[in-house]
């Protein structure tokens, strides 16, 4: 039988060439979290994301680890109850749900790994391909819209179809700006969505912005976290007063949440984020709530992680990915890339597991933290 013998925790922090925003709020640097289960085989799974400025390593080897630590690496299900249920007085979002993740990853990785299968085949493998959006439109001093459409053109001549904006950082009349002009840049058969990254609080002033945009004939392909997601009324409240499709769920996590979002019809396309809802595990059983409901899934970033699930799952329209310059997006720095992307979409290169390949000098050279649990 093969154990869980050792977790390993790495923090990991990547400075940016210079400082992004990111909807209301700026980052100088990406701080990583990477988790390594190690076997009695010696077999490694690994499971990376950001820690987004949470002390992961500690959830992760005081919370999770004791439930792991000894257990059958095929008992995935099983361990992602007794962690989960082991630590309902420790609260069933955010900081908790990101450690479970990482660890629930590494564990199918794991899996992947020992069947020598790409994770995508092992969980079904329902298509070879899929279809990529780029976000972008990132806020950087002197950035004006001449540069922001030069920015998205370079996207369109590398095929891309799909392309999001991010909005937020500025006013609400500088972003109507910014995206009726990058809108009307656009060609009509490259779609446009906006990301607000949860930072627009007032419904009416979004309703307006939207439909006001949409009357100008720049239509939005959907509108993501258009509203904070605890705001559910609002959220409510503002379906019916636009017809632009909502995105939203890259900030919740378990099934729970996700089923009262489709329950209360305020989520068009559901942003499930396996680094935050609870890892493969929970997001499959999210995946099944949302095809019960209709619903599209379109993940939330980490587009090498997401590959397996998005070729797995028939409700799964995309993948997304973000330009890598300045570092933004320096996830493929340290875990490589398990796809190849030609006229926006993307196709597998059939690694096993989850496909990721750890740079391990990288890790070295920009590590902060290590600890381990042995057991």
């Amino acid at each position: 039988m093969e154990i869980v013998k050792n977790i390993k925790v790495s923090t990991i922090n990547i400075p940016l060439d210079d400082p992004v925003w990111l909807g209301s709020y700026s980052v100088n640097s990406r701080e990583y979290c990477l988790v390594e289960v190690i076997t009695n085989l010696d077999r490694i799974g690994v499971g990376l994301a950001f820690t987004r400025g949470g002390d992961l390593s500690t959830a992760i080897l005081k919370n999770i680890a004791p439930f792991v630590i000894g257990e059958d690496v095929n008992n995935i299900e099983a361990i992602w109850e007794k962690a989960y249920i082991g630590n309902r007085l420790n609260g069933r979002q955010g900081l908790f749900m990101r450690a479970l993740s990482l660890v629930d990853l590494a564990l199918w990785d794991l899996k992947g790994k020992k069947a020598n299968m790409p994770l995508y085949e092992l969980l079904g493998g329902y298509k070879k391909s899929i279809p990529v959006l780029m976000a972008g439109g990132y806020y950087a001093p002197n950035k004006d819209i001449t540069q922001l459409c030069q920015e998205y053109e370079e996207y369109v001549e590398h095929g891309y179809k799909q392309l999001k904006l991010m909005v937020g950082g500025a006013s609400m009349e500088e972003d109507y700006e910014r995206f009726v002009a990058l809108r009307k840049f656009l060609p009509d058969d490259v779609s446009l969505a906006i990301d607000t990254n949860g930072s627009w609080t007032d419904l009416h002033e979004t309703a307006r912005w939207v439909n006001k945009a949409e009357k100008e004939g720049c239509y939005l392909s959907f509108i993501e976290e258009p509203l904070p997601p605890e705001n559910k009324e609002g959220l409510s409240l503002l379906r019916n007063k636009i017809d632009t499709k909502i995105a939203m769920g890259e900030f919740i996590a378990g099934r729970w949440e996700f089923l009262d979002i489709m329950n209360r019809q305020v989520v068009d396309v559901v942003r499930a984020d396996t680094t935050l809802c609870g890892g493969i595990t929970e997001w499959k059983r999210i995946a099944s709530l949302a095809a019960a409901h209709n619903l599209k899934l379109f993940p939330h970033y980490y587009a090498s992680l997401h590959l397996n699930v998005a070729l797995a799952f028939p409700n799964v329209e995309m993948i997304e990915v973000v330009s890598t310059k300045g570092k933004n997006s320096s996830f493929s720095l340290i875990a490589g890339e398990n796809y190849t992307i030609q006229n926006g979409v993307a196709t597998p290169k059939d690694l096993p597991g989850l496909g990721l390949t750890i740079d391990d000098e990288l890790v070295k050279f920009y590590l902060t933290t290590e600890a381990s649990f042995i057991s």
